[in-house]
């Protein structure tokens, strides 16, 4: 499977957004019945046949297995992914490799072209697709243009593809022609390494009620006897999110260790998520531990 991905080169500073929670922390704790945990504990098949990972994903849970070709694992389960009532894990080995090609393509939006020009159209089809999206936007951005190269895209052939390609094969052209518009181009082939990876699924639960069950079996734990700062920060993390604007929070920084001496489903060094008895009440915990843990 190709990992095609687009990457900006002078258009990186416009296109760039910058996120807006806090990064000292947060807690948000939601109610959740045996449906609802089962729901946030797992992801759904996406229904989407032209998405790679939902494609593949498929694949594996209706065979029992599959096999695809990347440079990455193009799935990494963490959660069971539910389908038609029934929950699974993914799991994965590599078990081999494959040579491949990286194309990388960049576009100059304002440039003119004195070489060989070349039609879109009479590009091969995995050529096409490598374009796809990087044409046609220069008038989005007129106003930023820089002299020489604006925007890049790049894409992984594998042997396969590479035959049939015209930017693997010798290249002779200088610019593509797209929509009435002609792009100088430039482009660039360099050898890389796919791995083969092969997937199979494991079936889980029968069930929500069933996979809620496991989840409360095995991550469950009560919070109960909460100091006054403690409890400070659970009342504003109740249905909804509570974001620390500091990293001096005594109740959080409490919280962050109560939390973390437990299990959580599914835990990184910046967040986890847990399963918890509160008050009588079962919630999904979702805290993100911020400035509050040692780097």
């Amino acid at each position: 499977m190709n990992r095609r991905f687009v990457f900006g080169f002078a258009l990186v500073a416009l296109l760039a957004v910058t996120a807006g929670c806090s990064a000292d922390g947060s807690l948000s704790m939601q109610p959740v019945d045996d449906a609802g945990l089962a729901t946030e504990a797992s992801d759904e098949l996406s229904d989407d046949p032209s998405g790679d990972d939902g494609s593949l994903v498929r694949r594996v849970i209706e065979n029992g297995s599959a096999t695809v070709v990347a440079r990455d694992p193009p799935v990494d389960e963490h959660l069971p992914t539910r389908h038609e009532g029934r929950f699974y894990a993914l799991n994965y080995t590599e078990t081999g490799t494959e040579s491949a090609h990286r194309v990388t393509v960049e576009v100059d939006y304002n440039g003119s072209a004195d070489g060989s020009v070349v039609a879109y159209e009479d590009l091969p089809a995995v050529d096409r697709r490598t374009l796809d999206g990087a044409l046609g936007r220069g008038d989005v951005v007129e106003d930023r243009l820089q002299p020489g190269y604006d925007f890049g895209t790049s894409a992984v052939y594998r042997e396969s593809e590479a035959a049939s390609s015209a930017f693997v094969g010798d290249w002779e052209h200088d610019a593509v022609r797209y929509e009435g518009e002609t792009y100088p181009v430039s482009v660039d082939v360099e050898e890389t390494t796919l791995t083969v990876y092969r997937y199979e699924a494991t079936p889980v639960a029968d069930s929500s009620e069933a996979y809620a069950r496991q989840l409360r079996d095995r991550y469950e734990f009560e919070l109960s006897g909460l100091s006054q700062a403690e409890q400070s920060v659970v009342d504003e993390a109740l249905n909804d999110t509570k974001y620390l604007e500091s990293s001096d929070n005594e109740g959080f920084a409490s919280l962050v260790e109560r939390f973390r001496s437990q299990d959580a489903v599914v835990e990184t060094e910046y967040r986890g998520s847990y399963v918890v008895r509160y008050d009588g009440q079962l919630y999904w915990v979702e805290m993100r531990y911020g400035s509050y843990v040692d780097e």
